[in-house]
């Protein structure tokens, strides 16, 4: 499975400060979540498929700024679903389940989606976790992407 990983700064970023694959050979990132990381040449796109994600929750892109924005309830508005879905899928659970690795890696994917977007801030973290900690309100400039194998 490919997907990405974004850097995001709170101030624009210089191309020669973008992401690389290169900045990936040493990080426990690859090993542990990815079997590698390669850049990738397709900026528009990559940029296009994640704000397919993020738009129908409120963020907006400023393509001249090459930022993203997340308005106040964005958070919310990005897990309610989820929070539903795992209230009924947890509802749903038996004990036998429970104990099934397979089931409960199932349950903690509805949580945190680990093998989705990444994105690098000062480390890459999955786009979930990334949206709890973020600053609503607050703008985030794109930086370097890179694909990476699962």
């Amino acid at each position: 499975m490919h997907s990405r990983i974004f850097q995001f700064s709170e101030e624009p970023l210089h191309k020669y400060d973008y992401i690389t694959e290169s900045d990936f050979y040493e990080d426990p990132f690859v090993g542990s979540v990815a079997d590698y990381v390669a850049d990738t040449d397709e900026r528009e796109k990559d940029i296009k498929w994640l704000m397919s994600c993020l738009e129908p929750y409120g963020a907006r892109l400023n393509k001249e700024e090459n930022s993203i924005f997340f308005p106040k309830g964005f958070k919310q508005n990005y897990f309610k679903e989820r929070l539903e879905n795992f209230k009924k899928a947890v509802g749903e659970t038996t004990l036998d389940d429970f104990c099934n690795s397979v089931k409960a890696w199932q349950l903690a994917q509805i949580i945190e989606e680990t093998f989705d977007f990444y994105i690098y801030v000062t480390y890459p973290k999955p786009l979930d976790e990334f949206i709890r900690d973020l600053e609503e309100e607050q703008k985030y400039y794109i930086g370097g992407i890179v694909d990476y194998h699962a």
